[in-house]
């Protein structure tokens, strides 16, 4: 079923019955046909596998062993693996404020300005900067991939980088970017009428990213 939501952007609304495991995972990730970027629902080549936040170590190891696994000749992937908290914090050192850099600055000010520095933080996680930043990172894997083919791209520490980063508005702040690859997303909670971070923190409104379930 189709509903619009409030970009405006149709966003496919599933029923979960059962939750893809990890093993199924990689039986749709090595699927040749499913390989290709250009294909998916609605056009739009972004997923999110679901997990519980308890077994966060458990799933840290298994995004590694696919990608190992998906390397090998018989898939023959170069598969790029973002941790979207670690690669937040390198962009705010490189970023030069004043004498220092921003990663210095805020972590300098944020137990005496709390908010403020909070506000300046979620506005530099949405600004073009970091997404073009991101974006060329994603790039020099693509072009570094030598004979290898880069059919997804990986992104993780959604829970590390909360309240910073929202799944679904860095979603529709990154859309624009995804081309030639499909971005796989590990979010640990669940979705409701929205994305609920380890199943407790209300995160925000489900975005149009397909779901991956154990249809």
């Amino acid at each position: 079923m189709k509903t619009i939501n409030k970009y405006g952007f149709y966003q496919l609304v599933l029923k979960i019955k059962i939750n893809m495991t990890i093993t199924e995972l990689y039986t749709q990730l090595e699927n040749k046909d499913f390989q290709d970027h250009q294909t998916g629902n609605l056009f739009f080549p972004a997923y999110m596998y679901m997990y519980d936040a308890q077994k966060e170590y458990e799933i840290d190891k298994e995004i590694l062993d696919i990608k190992n696994r998906l390397h090998r000749p018989n898939n023959y992937l170069d598969v790029m693996v973002i941790d979207l908290f670690e690669i937040f914090c390198d962009y705010l050192k490189q970023e030069k404020f004043g004498k220092s850099n921003k990663y210095d600055f805020y972590t300098a000010n944020e137990l005496k300005k709390p908010e403020a520095v909070q506000k300046a933080i979620e506005k530099d996680a949405y600004n073009d900067r970091f997404l073009n930043y991101l974006d060329v990172k994603i790039k020099e894997h693509l072009e570094n991939a030598n004979t290898y083919e880069v059919a997804y791209v990986f992104v993780k520490g959604f829970g590390n980088a909360f309240p910073y980063i929202r799944a679904s508005r860095f979603m529709n702040n990154f859309e624009k970017f995804i081309n030639g690859y499909k971005l796989i997303m590990f979010y640990p909670g669940e979705a409701k009428n929205y994305y609920s971070l380890f199943g407790l923190l209300k995160d925000e409104n489900l975005y149009r990213a397909i779901k991956l379930i154990n249809a």
